[in-house]
């Protein structure tokens, strides 16, 4: 049963009529929004949780919520948890209010003019507390803080956050600044068992929290500090502003399920980026220092300024992406930087653009519940290749100065994409950028680029070259070599190239590559193209030779790699297994030997019991322990074991770390089963809807990668088009991430 409101009421709110109230729905639409961004100022969150020793038990808590008005109104907070405890109070009154719809809506008649003060009890859900034996952590964003405590989850209503925790024996915690207002989606905190490793760099003091029980790992903490604070001084100097925060502190998690999150004062990273084997590749150092700097941006582009609703996410996205490339300049000067640029955004950019699943940069959202799914490739890495035009096109300085303006006029408030572009236009009036937005913002796709009439032809055009012939890789300046490498991969998606063909001209190009930038994509390529070939024998041997013999460290590791966790014929797969038995690659990590057993499980299956249970006795550290019983189950060769196990993951609570789950789909769907594991598409894009409505932001997309990556025949593309003809209904964002990821079935 519906609340029942009067239609003076519904007026009043500006919502029309009864049958149009917004919070009669679930999540936050853009009308409830809109009228409470409006409506509501000055807010303060009092928060206290009990969290409990045992997962069984609910978190519980109360919170005081002081805000004002700026007129009486019928007052509607977004909660999805349930009310607890003593009667609410509101303004000293004892009420009766409850949960319906997501929502709890006070009557007017209950507030009044300026200042008000709400009191509630509350047991949280568990959708974004992340909750393990011994350690939680929260993860907002974009809406999932009315899972844990009634607020006003959205952007533009930002708050100062009072926090108190009472833990279990042993726990320490961290949570975001206390002093400044933020949005809902970036307060955050995190407790457990954890140890705390805190320095100063430059005056100010740097914290992380973290469980990693390798001491060379833990060792590696004094790179983190110093990239950490490398990023601080470069954007205190190019903003103008100085950190704009209390504290810098940040979580390194296992099993984390994005690279990284930007809550000031209590950031979260993935262990698995941060901790890196003791022989690095290049990718990986750069990559670590990106994400880094890419959180770090956000302090000022994100944190300061903030969207003003979630359409506009990408905006902190880009200046985040932008800044880390930047910043990255000055950490490794030794890098050819375009290139970097290149490799980190092109392919990416490409992989989704050329598909029927892109959309334009910017996108319309109604209601934060779908906000989710604007993430993607689009947003992280074609805006940043949009921005590095724009900059382009206006200037370094005028560039820099602009966002200066930005950040200075719109500090600890919201803002939106129209009102940069004013900034900028201002800036720049004879650059064009009105048209520019349309032609890169606006709009969706690749435009045709004709090689032969592009006299740079190096791929920094950004589109679909056509007429291009490439026969060979000769060319000495790093972009342009792989410009045209990027060229031939785009040609043989379209299948204007031969697989053969490409798959000679890389391996040539391959033997010969001194740069490790260009060789790493070429190798990935490589790849890609060799998953979809049905008789691999002969390019998997030259593969395997150029593991022992290139002149490049990273190219002998990235190729022992793949191929230990994809190799078919019967004299690899042996030498593998006995490579693995004895742990005698000194360039693979832990990680890496897990990887290789769950392979070697599927591709020996009369072994599979022996080799995962070696495998598990070799890990130390309970978090990797932990990992691995929930991933290797996959590799049981029982069709019946498997059904079983895919269908638990239709309960939330057993696929509630998300990369794991992704892992274990991946692996009941590897290319050595593509052909029995057809069963699983159908009720894996059925779960879909419920994946995205419950999980993290990537988790859509990460499940069709492993749900749908390992399969290259017709037959699973035609499930997939059923599904899509049978689901009309299907929301139009989550229809994308479905098509992007059935263009690879059979391309």
């Amino acid at each position: 049963m519906k609340r029942v409101i009067s239609v003076i009421s519904a007026l009043l709110l500006g919502f029309g009529s009864v049958a149009a109230l917004p919070y009669q729905q679930d999540g936050v639409s853009w009308a409830l929004a809109q009228s409470r961004q409006q409506q509501v100022s000055q807010i303060v969150y009092n928060l206290q949780l009990a969290v409990p020793d045992r997962l069984d038990q609910p978190v519980e808590g109360s919170v005081t919520i002081c805000f004002c008005l700026n007129k009486k109104y019928d007052v509607v907070l977004d909660f999805q948890g349930e009310l607890t405890g003593l009667a609410p109070m509101v303004n000293g009154h004892s009420v009766r209010l409850l949960v319906e719809d997501e929502h709890i809506v006070i009557p007017k008649k209950y507030m009044r003019k300026g200042e008000n003060i709400v009191r509630l009890s509350f047991k949280s859900t568990d959708q974004a507390l992340n909750r393990h034996d011994d350690y939680l952590y929260t993860l907002f964003v974009p809406d999932h803080a009315r899972s844990c405590f009634p607020c006003f989850d959205q952007p533009d209503l930002k708050a100062i956050f009072h926090l108190t925790l009472s833990l279990p024996d042993g726990w320490t915690s961290i949570s975001s600044d206390e002093t400044k207002p933020l949005p809902t989606y970036l307060f955050s905190f995190t407790a457990g068992r954890f140890e705390r490793v805190e320095t100063l760099r430059d005056g100010r003091q740097l914290t992380v929290l973290h469980r990693e029980t390798d001491p060379a790992k833990v060792a590696q903490l004094h790179i983190v500090f110093d990239q950490m604070a490398l990023s601080l001084r470069w954007l205190e100097q190019y903003t103008g502003i100085d950190y704009p925060f209390s504290r810098y502190g940040a979580v390194v998690l296992p099993g984390y399920q994005f690279g990284g999150m930007e809550h000031p004062g209590a950031i979260q990273l993935n262990a698995n980026t941060i901790f890196l084997p003791s022989t690095p590749t290049p990718d990986e150092e750069m990559n670590r220092l990106n994400l880094i700097a890419h959180e770090t941006s956000h302090m000022w582009f994100g944190d300061l300024v903030t969207m003003r609703w979630f359409n506009d996410v990408w905006t902190k996205e880009v200046f985040a992406n932008l800044m880390a490339d930047k910043i990255a300049r000055e950490q490794f000067p030794d890098i050819d930087h375009d290139l970097s640029f290149l490799k980190a955004h092109y392919p990416a950019a490409l992989s989704t653009d050329r598909t029927d699943g892109t959309h334009p940069i910017q996108q319309p959202l109604d209601n934060l519940n779908q906000a989710g799914l604007l993430y993607g490739n689009i947003i992280y890495h074609k805006a940043p290749i949009m921005m590095s035009k724009l900059e382009e096109c206006m200037g370094e300085a005028r560039f820099q100065r602009g966002l200066q303006k930005y950040l200075r006029k719109y500090s600890y408030d919201n803002a939106t994409w129209d009102d940069l572009i004013a900034i900028l236009d201002a800036e720049a009036p004879e650059a064009g950028i009105a048209d520019f937005d349309r032609e890169w913002v606006k709009q969706a796709g690749l435009r045709d680029i004709d090689a032969r009439q592009d006299s740079n032809a190096d791929g920094r055009g950004f589109g679909r070259y056509k007429n291009i012939v490439v026969e060979s890789l000769d060319i000495t300046k790093n972009t342009c070599r792989y410009g045209r490498m990027m060229m031939l991969y785009e040609n043989w998606m379209m299948g204007v190239q031969n697989t053969k063909e490409c798959l000679s001209v890389l391996l040539d190009a391959l033997e010969k590559e001194q740069n490790a930038l260009v060789a790493s994509t070429c190798c990935s390529y490589i790849f890609t193209m060799l998953d979809r070939q049905q008789e691999r024998s002969e390019v998997e041997e030259r593969l395997y030779g150029l593991a022992q013999s290139h002149g490049l460290v990273p190219v002998r590791q990235q190729l022992m790699r793949y191929l230990s966790t994809s190799a078919t014929t019967p004299r690899l797969l042996h030498l593998f297994y006995d490579i693995w038995k004895e742990q005698s690659l000194q360039l693979f990590s832990e990680i890496d030997y897990m990887r290789m057993s769950y392979h070697l499980a599927i591709s020996m299956p009369e072994q599979w019991q022996t080799i995962v249970s070696k495998q598990r006795s070799r890990l130390t550290n309970p978090d990797r322990q932990r990992e691995y019983d929930y991933v290797s189950r996959a590799c049981n060769p029982s069709l019946e074991a498997q059904d079983s196990l895919f269908a638990s993951l239709r309960q939330k609570q057993n696929r509630s770390v998300e990369p794991w789950t992704c892992s274990l789909v991946a692996l009941l769907n590897a290319p050595e089963r593509a052909g029995k594991s057809l069963r699983f598409i159908t009720p894996g894009l059925e779960l879909l809807p419920e994946l995205q409505r419950t999980g993290g932001i990537f988790f859509p997309r990460n499940w069709l990668s492993a749900l749908l990556g390992g399969h290259h025949s017709l037959e699973a593309r035609r499930l997939v088009d059923d599904y899509l003809l049978k689901h009309q209904d299907l929301m139009a964002p989550l229809r994308l991430k479905v098509l992007e990821q059935a263009y690879y079935i059979v391309h």
